[in-house]
């Protein structure tokens, strides 16, 4: 006989929900330390006036471990066995087993010992220490935040004069869309939802004030996605909601952004397509990359490896990969490459099993805000080198985040379901 999906959750045993052993005891200092601990990686505010000679990243992930510790809470089970971080900790492995045939192994070896294990550490914080609905939703919030920081100054600067922070335009609109999908999602009240749009018109216009074409399209698919979602999956609906944003913005925006719109109108002049500096032009020279290097060319040394093809060209500086996927085959090889779709694969399918589920409501609205999310990943990656971008990994940290808060509560819930049936 068939049953609900909830039905089958609540008759499983509550031994097999936990992904842990023992009590669940909060870490509020711990969790807020690494919440601004986070602020500092992902905001990239080493440049800022008197702070820029102090590491303050390491020292707040130093706080953070000392305050879990002290702390305690017993949450360490199941992080590194979690069917999502396998894949996510074999990219690690992955890139030391390149360093001896990287282009360039010092290159590669500083940047995996370097800001890879820190971003890695940050992940795990970031995980033992949420631990409860209202964590997530604090989390959710925290990165947006972060990212409202870094639009502020985004359009403060501007475009060409970004010194403050160590990411580029292409970056920062990146990071916006992914936040405009973490907040779609998130469930709030009162006051809040008023917050909540205010952010939202804040991600959007700082996103296409970056003139990224890319992250225009992300933005598009985002909200068309939300609206596919809410509307009942009224395709119609949606499309034409979100044509009418495009439209608008498009009419009413400032001149550097109807030009951006003018050249997406106007793809077949643009030099994506045509010059050797254009990105069908350096895929295709990625493509031969990963034709001779099949096991990698070593994390981080894309543009090595690109300039090594055309060194016959003077006065042009080696390109990065601008796709995603791109970079992480050619750098960590083929097997790196499959191990990348994996994790992203492993990512999507988890998100929007959280999603669907109803038994928690509010956990069911952070795995919309995850699904979204990882889809603007998904679309403004793919014009970005961006494989090893600390927001991608946040991301994963608080989908493996909700899926273990959604297993306890559940967990909980089947100890107090009297009588089960097969």
């Amino acid at each position: 006989m068939l049953v609900s999906q909830s039905t089958r959750t609540r008759n499983r045993p509550a031994a097999a929900l936990r992904p842990w052993q023992g009590p669940v005891v909060e870490t509020p200092l711990a969790n807020r330390l690494t919440l601004i601990s986070m602020f500092v990686f992902l905001a990239k505010i080493g440049n800022l006036p008197h702070l820029g000679h102090f590491d303050i990243g390491k020292v707040l992930v130093g706080l953070s471990v000392l305050a879990l510790l002290f702390e305690g809470g017993g949450w360490k089970e199941g992080v590194f066995s979690h069917r999502i971080m396998l894949p996510y900790f074999g990219l690690f492995l992955i890139g030391m087993l390149t360093i001896p045939v990287a282009v360039w192994p010092g290159g590669s070896a500083k940047f995996l010992f370097g800001n890879y294990i820190k971003d890695m550490v940050l992940v795990v914080l970031v995980i033992v220490t949420t631990r409860t609905p209202a964590d997530l939703r604090r989390l959710l919030w925290a990165v947006v935040a972060n990212t409202l920081v870094l639009d502020l100054v985004l359009l403060h600067y501007g475009i060409h004069k970004i010194t403050i922070v160590h990411l580029g335009k292409n970056e920062i609109a990146m990071t916006s869309v992914i936040a405009l999908g973490l907040l779609l999602g998130l469930p709030v009240s009162g006051f809040g939802t008023v917050i909540k749009w205010a952010s939202g018109i804040l991600l959007v216009y700082a996103t296409f004030m970056s003139v990224s074409r890319g992250s225009y399209l992300g933005v598009s698919a985002v909200l068309a996605l939300f609206l596919y979602f809410r509307l009942g999956r009224r395709v119609l609906l949606a499309f034409l909601g979100v044509w009418a944003l495009i439209v608008g913005i498009y009419l009413f925006g400032p001149p550097r952004v109807h030009h951006a719109f003018n050249t997406l109108i106007h793809i077949q002049n643009d030099y994506n397509l045509t010059a050797r500096t254009g990105r069908i032009a350096i895929w295709k020279r990625g493509l031969r990359i990963i034709a001779h290097h099949p096991l990698g060319v070593g994390i981080r040394n894309f543009p090595l490896a690109e300039g090594h093809l055309v060194q016959d060209v003077i006065g042009e500086r080696w390109m990065d990969a601008h796709n995603a996927l791109l970079e992480a085959t050619a750098e960590l090889g083929i097997a790196g490459g499959i191990v990348f779709l994996i994790l992203l694969k492993r990512a999507m399918e988890t998100a929007n099993r959280l999603r669907v589920q109803t038994d928690l409501p509010d956990v069911a609205r952070v795995g919309l805000s995850a699904v979204l999310a990882l889809f603007a990943y998904f679309v403004t990656a793919s014009f970005l080198s961006e494989a090893y971008a600390v927001i991608l990994y946040i991301l994963v940290a608080i989908i493996v985040s909700t899926d273990r808060v959604y297993k306890d509560l559940m967990s909980r819930r089947a100890d107090v379901v009297p009588g089960s049936r097969s």
